[in-house]
């Protein structure tokens, strides 16, 4: 039996598999051999979707299955019983180490369970969990922004996000190249951060208790105008020109023109709603930067001791990788996190839940302008424009997976419309 045989019948079974629905097409590229005996690393195009897709596919071969590692055989060949990679010690631990980290104290391995298109370990030192290290399932050329944000802001000295330890590129061929060749990331390692919950958790019990939340929310604004300083000092900027202001706003008149066809209600709002695209057009737009790019409470972690974190800065899940990367704008994330209160406030179902949201909101927003120089209020018709495009998004979301929660994002459609008119 070949190892594509094998994969092909393997693959599909696992979570990081994207292509479901149909039967891969399988052809190895590379084969990345480990310092530690039994471990490759196969790089596997499945060429049977709509378009091509790169896995990354850690493997150790073993004359026989090991106690305790029954759920990662892969299949076996000449004999040799083929494992899951991450599941398997050696490879995790050579996988720290081909990034340069200490692995003397290293006690142990596992991965996180119920993630859907990485694979995460989490090495223990003398018990207690220390490190992580995400490898990418899916390879894509070019830069990754989680990677590279993190990495920056980390060697920046910021304490609003994990410390990074490493990373493993690699390279392999690609005819679609002018050069023949494409270059990425296929894992990196940070600090392991004990104790967490995410904001989201934190915020829905709040909305829900109906409970206090402003210090976190002010907490919130300035780690984020914190990270927003240091991407603009650390890494290029730029002003922003005729043609960035003409891809904003065609932006909006396509993500406009599908909700108008598929939600009666933005159908209804849609002159209001392009009023305040109008205004936010004519607006002069500040330098664009390096942005988390999808910043919401759920990519937040509130760490004991030390307060609020970022995570996450792979960017928007639906946006090409090689667009992720862009300069942006900062009030980007702004925009996100204030339609996050809203959700929060919008799930809790209570009768309270506006007001908890309008407190909330105007607390981020004083804990960002109290870090940084630019106060995001100033700029209120490019913020609100913003923040209604996120809205009528989210309403084409929920009127496809969730129609029991469209009434969330059509509330904040109204809001941001009323305090237009307010405004005018």
């Amino acid at each position: 039996m070949t190892l594509e045989a094998v994969l092909a019948d393997w693959m599909p079974l696992q979570r990081w598999f994207a292509g479901k629905g149909h039967t891969p097409r399988l052809r190895v590229l590379d084969a990345i051999r480990g310092d530690e005996r039994g471990v490759t690393t196969y790089l596997v195009m499945d060429d049977a979707g709509a378009s091509p897709v790169l896995y990354q596919v850690p493997l150790v071969s073993a004359p026989s299955i090991e106690p305790g590692l029954e759920d990662a055989v892969a299949g076996a060949i000449d004999g040799r019983v083929l494992l899951d990679g991450p599941r398997h010690p050696s490879y995790a631990l050579g996988l720290l180490r081909s990034m340069g980290v200490d692995t003397t104290r290293v006690t142990g391995s596992a991965i996180m369970r119920g993630e859907q298109s990485n694979t995460s370990i989490v090495y223990a030192e003398n018990g207690a969990s220390t490190i992580i290290a995400k490898v990418f399932r899916t390879l894509h050329h070019g830069e990754n922004p989680d990677v590279t944000l993190q990495s920056a802001l980390s060697a920046a000295g910021s304490p609003f996000v994990p410390r990074f330890l490493g990373e493993v590129a690699h390279d392999w061929p690609d005819v679609g190249r002018a050069e023949g060749r494409a270059r990425g990331t296929l894992a990196f390692a940070q600090e392991f951060l004990a104790g967490v919950e995410d904001g989201w958790s934190i915020a829905l019990r709040a909305a829900t208790d109906d409970a206090p939340f402003v210090e976190q929310a002010h907490a919130l604004g300035v780690a984020t105008a914190s990270v927003h300083a240091t991407l603009a000092r650390v890494m290029p900027t730029r002003s922003a020109g005729a043609a960035d202001v003409a891809a904003m706003t065609d932006a909006w008149a396509r993500r406009l023109a599908i909700a108008c066809d598929e939600v009666a209600a933005i159908a209804v709002a849609r002159e209001r709603i392009n009023a305040v695209y109008g205004r936010a057009a004519g607006a002069e737009l500040p330098p664009l930067q390096r942005v988390h790019g999808d910043l919401h409470l759920g990519q937040v972690l509130r760490v004991p001791g030390r307060g609020w974190v970022l995570v996450d800065f792979e960017g928007e899940p639906l946006r090409p990788m090689s667009e992720r990367g862009r300069p942006d704008l900062a009030v980007r994330d702004v925009a996100g996190m204030l339609r996050s209160f809203d959700y929060a406030a919008g799930a809790a179902a209570r009768g309270g839940g506006e007001r908890w949201a309008i407190v909330s909101r105007a607390a981020f927003l004083d804990g960002y302008a109290s870090a940084s120089r630019s106060d995001p209020e100033a700029g209120r018709a490019l913020l609100e424009a913003l923040e209604l495009d996120k809205a009528v998004y989210e309403a084409i979301y929920e009127a496809r997976n969730r129609p029991t929660w469209l009434a969330i994002p059509l509330r904040g459609v109204d809001a941001i419309l009323a305090r237009g008119v307010r405004a005018s």
